[in-house]
């Protein structure tokens, strides 16, 4: 537990606001038409959405705990820079991975893959400069 505690809480919070709003926008205005039909997705069916996207920004909050604890945890690494590269190639592998597996045993199209997979790859970009640059916590 003293690793949750060295956190930069505020800036996870800030990473995690930055992350699910790059989500809002790559999902709607840039490839939300696409997705939707790749997914097979009514856009008028509205459903469950406030469950679903809480449940979203709380699984991206998880993403950026997990961002902190991984820059937090090559704490001998002294440039924001360093720490960015180092989390940043990991937590990518492990996106591409991960989201990568998912999708290709839900045999979903190529193109979902490049929306999916970038949207992360570009969120967790962005929250890994935020908690390198100000969210260092050791």
């Amino acid at each position: 537990m003293r690793y949750l505690e060295n956190l930069d809480w505020p800036m996870v919070l800030l990473s995690a606001v930055a992350y699910y709003a790059i989500g809002a926008i790559w999902y709607t205005v840039l490839f939300g038409k696409y997705w939707a039909k790749a997914n097979k997705v009514d856009p008028n069916d509205k459903s469950g959405m406030m469950q679903t996207m809480i449940i979203g920004f709380i699984l991206t909050l998880v993403i950026c705990i997990t961002i902190g604890l991984q820059i937090n945890a090559i704490a001998g690494c002294k440039t924001w820079f360093c720490f960015f590269q180092r989390s940043y190639l990991l937590i990518a592998g492990l996106i591409i991975g991960f989201v990568g597996t998912a999708l290709n045993y839900q045999k979903r199209p190529l193109g979902l893959w490049f929306v999916d997979i970038g949207y992360h790859l570009v969120g967790a970009l962005v929250a890994c400069l935020i908690l390198a640059k100000w969210g260092q916590g050791y």
